[in-house]
């Protein structure tokens, strides 16, 4: 049995043991989400429970790692089992468990589109049904050493060209290195890859695939090029083949990069203490081809009802709770969560506690999500696999670009 199985029977059994129903009248509801530090989430909690009498909602902190956390919820929904209500999903998982009968339809009305930021409202329906409340959201975002390239004169780049030109003129006679991301075969590479893919007019999703297949086996091996070609010019080094999101945010708070791309929880991290970039850097959305539109992957989590629950009313009622704009807001403010709902980020509030929140709102009008798909963990592997093999030169992009677009032929895209 594999370690992620053997973790994921563990935290299943942990849960068995430690939620079971009572007979003295009480309505016990279980959420079950990533670990909150900041101790927000617990808080709303506490606070919902202290106003709904008869009613008592628990909070079961999940596993930190995230496919250790979707093996747990997999093995529990699977055996059919009651214990946990209101699963906190990442936002690639909608299709999987809604197909699979996990998950049931939120009921007509319950979520107001018009509030929510477009890229975490389309990652929360499947085949065009309503599935989950978006609740906290992610998006890739360039951060770059402001103070060098206002010393240099040099605006913030918007295109991969201006990118190249900064590295040329502000960080190779400095020895730093220009653009640092996440190359690690790992998810981090699907986000990173998609950005780039996307940001030279190209598209993976399963329609633009099934139509015409040529065409999305050139624009896939056009933005492998344009990688290579990053590595080919010392634009990026070619260890960024080993970094996840911790080697690479590391490299640019130790001042070796003038840019980096990451998620937004970097901020914290390069306005930290022990930062030695702290108070010179910026946030500005992703870069792209001249002519061309830049977009950044959603990453974030998200609400939904469990099909096994014994008590869907109430698990809805906290739901909405949970999703609310005060509960956002509260998590924003304690936890620096980054609310799903637009009107938050106008919160003078949240903007006083985060005032880095106004230029992540303009990194995510433009987003995009991963394919949705039932399939998703096989088709992640597929692009994961010949995208790094081609990257560290053991594959042609053309040979790649036709393995991806060939087997992703076998799967069904919503």
């Amino acid at each position: 049995m594999k370690r992620g199985i053997v973790a994921a029977c563990a935290v299943a059994a942990a849960l068995v043991a430690g939620c079971t129903a009572q007979d003295d009248g009480e309505v016990r509801i279980v959420f079950a989400a990533g670990n909150d530090p900041s101790g927000a989430t617990a808080a709303l909690v506490e606070e919902y429970n202290a106003s709904h009498e008869g009613v008592t909602v628990s909070f079961q902190p999940m596993p930190v790692n995230t496919d250790t956390q979707h093996d747990a919820y997999v093995t529990y929904l699977s055996a059919r089992d009651a214990t946990i209500d209101l699963y906190s999903l990442d936002v690639i998982w909608t299709a999987e468990f809604a197909r699979a009968g996990w998950i049931v339809p939120l009921p007509p009305g319950f979520l107001a589109a018009d509030d929510f930021l477009d890229g975490p409202l389309g990652s929360v329906t499947y085949e065009g049904t309503v599935y989950a409340v978006p609740w906290f959201t992610d998006a890739g975002v360039l951060y770059y050493r402001r103070d060098l390239l206002e010393e240099a004169g040099v605006p913030v780049p918007e295109t991969w060209d201006e990118i190249r030109e900064a590295y040329e003129k502000i960080a190779a006679p400095r020895d730093m290195e220009g653009f640092v991301w996440q190359g690690a075969r790992y998810e981090g590479l699907i986000c990173d890859f998609l950005e780039f893919l996307w940001g030279l007019g190209g598209s993976i999703d399963g329609a633009v695939v099934a139509a015409d297949p040529a065409l999305a086996e050139r624009e896939i091996a056009q933005a492998i090029e344009l990688v290579l070609g990053f590595f080919d010019d010392g634009v990026s080094p070619e260890s960024v083949l080993t970094y996840k999101e911790e080697g690479s945010l590391r490299l640019f708070t130790e001042s070796h990069a003038l840019f980096l791309r990451n998620w937004p929880y970097a901020w914290s991290m390069a306005e930290g203490e022990e930062s030695k970039v702290k108070g010179l850097v910026g946030i500005a959305p992703l870069p792209h081809a001249a002519g061309e539109t830049g977009y950044s992957t959603i990453g974030g989590w998200n609400v939904a009802l469990s099909s096994h629950s014994t008590h869907p009313d109430e698990a809805l009622e906290f739901l909405a709770f949970i999703t609310s704009e005060r509960a956002l807001k509260l998590r924003a403010i304690e936890g620096a969560y980054l609310p799903t709902r637009k009107s938050t980020y106008e919160d003078p509030e949240v903007l006083a506690a985060n005032p880095h929140f106004e230029s992540f709102f303009e990194v995510f009008r433009y987003t995009r999500n991963r394919p949705r798909s039932p399939h998703y963990p096989q088709i992640s592997d597929i692009i994961q696999v010949n995208v790094h093999e081609a990257l560290s030169r053991q594959k042609s992009p053309e040979e790649a670009a036709s393995a991806i677009v060939e087997d992703l032929a076998e799967f069904s895209f919503e």
